[in-house]
């Protein structure tokens, strides 16, 4: 039996997709533990695995709530206080990571596997100084367009004011900036010493940094790097491979555990869209806006029934008033069931929702909000899995008119069908774990 140590991102949208390549390795007899914030612990304790929790003294339990509610109700001069407060904590994170926190959990645990998120590169350069081969995980699409060869011409904004020639180069850089720059910003551009630090690690542990790109994160060159969907979604024409991926299926948990839902309160003769704009946060306004409008739209569609997921937006308006009889608030929906019977659903674009929606083969409203969402966006657009428009000018109207496209067109569904047999072929457990025990180290072989 070996060890696997399994280091994700903090987010439900990151935590979600290892399960399934935890699981498989699992089965085959191999220990899991997991590493992460104390808020993690209990939902990976629940799914059944060892936890080992990073960071508890700088983020105890409850930090993650603490901090969605208030940069989801800050503004202005407050919530760059806030940020500065959080970069200030980030930077300690990072002195813990230098003076060693992360190494006293890999000489307790004894891993012969790695698994990173490619977001969190410090413990990968870490495992590297202790000789525990690593693979990257990226739950999004870091695909690059290589210089040279002509960006995709055709199909992938609809949008008919602009020629064909301009979508495609506008969506196509859409997707380079959101796969390349924007997780970035998010982990690097608040605190310029990032880097630094992340120097310093590579050179504490002999990671050589040639291997590591612009934020200083290991490019793949030295660990290959994890891609959870079938490259027949993933890829472009014009899109070059830089480094060594591994294509495996979707990585859709069907053993999750979901919250309960009220069953009883669903009417099963009525098409179900399911609304949600996931869990991370977003401006109030943008919250706001998509409410309202799933409001309107469900009196104007009563022969429809709508499930709307309210997450951290607690005080929207679509828990408040008077909501129609067809349309059911709550604050978490059991996502994976609700899809099986569902007919649409309105998305913020989060790249495991789209997965799940093409996996039950669901047509999708896709409200792209930030990070890699546009580029997962565009490809929906392109395969023809969907429509997307701007959250910024959401409107009853245009949703209204947006969900009546995908409910009633039937092109979206045998595209969806078709995309659904690829999903459905490559989620096999037997080869993702036959993939990833390839770079297992043997427990002799470290020194």
């Amino acid at each position: 039996m070996s060890t696997i140590l399994f280091t994700p991102m903090h987010e439900r949208g990151h935590i979600n997709p290892s399960l399934k390549l935890a699981r498989a390795l699992q089965a085959r007899g191999h220990r899991i533990v997991y590493c992460g914030l104390p808020d993690t612990e209990e939902l990976i304790r629940g799914e059944g695995f060892e936890f080992e929790s990073l960071f508890a003294e700088l983020f105890p339990k409850g930090f993650q709530a603490e901090v969605m509610a208030r940069l989801g109700g800050l503004s202005g001069l407050e919530r760059m206080a806030y940020v500065r407060e959080l970069v200030r904590k980030q930077t300690r994170m990072l002195e813990s990571l230098l003076d060693g926190e992360f190494d006293r959990i890999i000489a307790r645990t004894r891993p012969d596997l790695g698994i990173t998120d490619v977001l969190f590169p410090e413990r990968s350069l870490i495992l590297h100084g202790h000789r525990v081969p690593t693979l990257l995980l990226n739950t999004s699409i870091p695909l690059r367009w290589e210089p040279g060869t002509p960006p995709p011409t055709s199909g992938v904004i609809p949008d008919g004011l602009l020629s064909s020639t301009l979508r495609g180069a506008l969506d196509w850089g859409r997707i380079l900036l959101d796969s390349k720059l924007a997780f970035a910003r998010h982990q690097v551009g608040l605190d310029p010493n990032v880097l630094k630090y992340r120097h310093a690690l590579a050179r504490k542990h002999g990671y050589p940094l040639s291997g590591l790109d612009f934020a200083g994160r290991p490019t793949g060159e030295h660990e290959p790097m994890i891609i959870l969907c079938p490259r027949e979604f993933v890829e472009f024409r014009g899109a070059g491979l830089s480094i060594d991926y591994l294509y495996m299926g979707p990585a859709i948990d069907l053993q999750r555990q979901e919250p309960p839902f009220p069953w009883e309160q669903l009417d099963g003769e009525r098409p179900l869209v399911v609304c949600s704009l996931g869990t991370m946060a977003i401006h109030p306004d943008r919250a706001e806006r998509f409410h309202h409008s799933v409001i309107d739209a469900a009196r104007r569609r009563p022969q429809w029934q709508f499930v709307v997921a309210t997450n951290q937006w607690k005080g929207s308006a679509a828990t408040n008033g008077d909501p129609p009889s067809n349309l059911l608030c709550v604050q978490h929906v059991p996502q994976l069931q609700m899809l099986r019977r569902a007919s649409a659903m309105v998305t913020h674009g989060g790249f495991n929702s789209v997965k799940e929606c093409i996996y039950f083969g669901v047509p999708m409203v896709v409200l792209p909000v930030q990070f890699d969402q546009p580029g997962v966006a565009a490809r929906v657009a392109h395969h023809g899995l969907g429509v997307r428009s701007s959250i910024d000018t959401l409107s009853p109207d245009t949703l209204t008119g947006l969900l009546d496209e995908v409910v009633e067109k039937p092109s979206y569904r045998r595209n969806l069908e078709r995309m659904q047999a690829i999903f459905q072929a490559a989620e096999q457990e037997q080869l993702m774990a036959d993939t990833l025990e390839k770079h297992l180290r043997t427990r002799g072989s470290a020194s």
